[in-house]
């Protein structure tokens, strides 16, 4: 067996300094989280208007609506102050749940939801956790109960737009 030695000549390129080398790093980490931030900006931008437009439609009474183009099936959910959930995985059934929950609230008064605000945190591009901040209101603007209540919902980017596929309210007792 013969080993071969190669003889290494000089490199006559000129070298980096470390110093810019260690700019230039930093500069191409930065631009990538550049373009994270305005990918969470543009995706936190799409769910605000997709949450805005479900409120709308809950406040129109259209449970059609909300069980087909604000919902995707299967759906978990969660009441307040309890433990309990429960997996719809039909849009005609969770179109009647809706629709009993918002006849439920209209016998106690209810005229709108109000929105205090909305958490949203994108977990990529095609997912998100947003915690909703609101009031079920009386025609006068009083209370139905707490005032302010927190649902959390998770919403999956689907190829005809943002879903909800789990929507829990938290215990405010």
């Amino acid at each position: 067996m013969k080993i071969l030695f190669i003889k290494r000549t000089p490199c006559k390129l000129p070298l980096m300094p470390l110093s810019r080398l260690i700019c230039i790093c930093l500069l191409w980490a930065t631009v990538g989280c550049q373009t994270s931030k305005q990918e969470s900006f543009t995706v936190t931008r799409e769910i605000t208007s997709f949450m805005q437009r479900y409120v709308r439609l809950a406040n129109e009474g259209n449970a059609t609506d909300v069980a087909r183009e604000i919902y995707a099936m299967p759906v978990l959910g969660k009441g307040f102050n309890n433990t309990n959930h429960k997996v719809t995985t039909d849009p005609d059934i969770f179109e009647e749940d809706f629709s009993a929950f918002l006849k439920q609230l209209k016998g106690e008064g209810f005229d709108r939801f109000h929105i205090w605000g909305l958490d949203i945190r994108p977990s990529g591009k095609d997912m998100a956790v947003v915690d909703m901040d609101f009031q079920w209101r009386h025609s006068d603007g009083t209370s139905i109960g707490p005032e302010h209540r927190i649902a959390t919902y998770i919403l999956i980017r689907k190829p005809h737009g943002w879903r909800i596929v789990s929507a829990n309210g938290q215990s405010f007792e």
